[in-house]
């Protein structure tokens, strides 16, 4: 599925972050500590409620140790 609408975008990347943090096996807490943000920033960017920085979304994947173009995995 390809995604250009921006809320669309960002709910797209919301399911490719908690997909990524599922099979970490990390709960929003622990994926929060390790990228240094609030848990209910994680909790917003899941939810694809929040037009995040690139620099933040950059920590979370790297929290997770995945690139962060699997982030944006189906946007285009």
């Amino acid at each position: 599925m390809v995604t250009t609408d921006s809320a669309d975008v960002m709910k797209q990347i919301g399911r490719n972050i908690k997909a990524a943090r599922a099979r970490k096996e990390l709960t929003q807490e622990a994926l929060a500590h390790l990228a240094g943000v609030a848990v209910a920033q994680v909790a917003r960017m899941e939810r694809g409620e929040s037009d995040t920085g690139i620099s933040k979304y950059v920590q979370v994947a790297r929290a997770m140790n995945v690139n962060t173009v699997a982030l944006f995995h189906g946007v285009d």
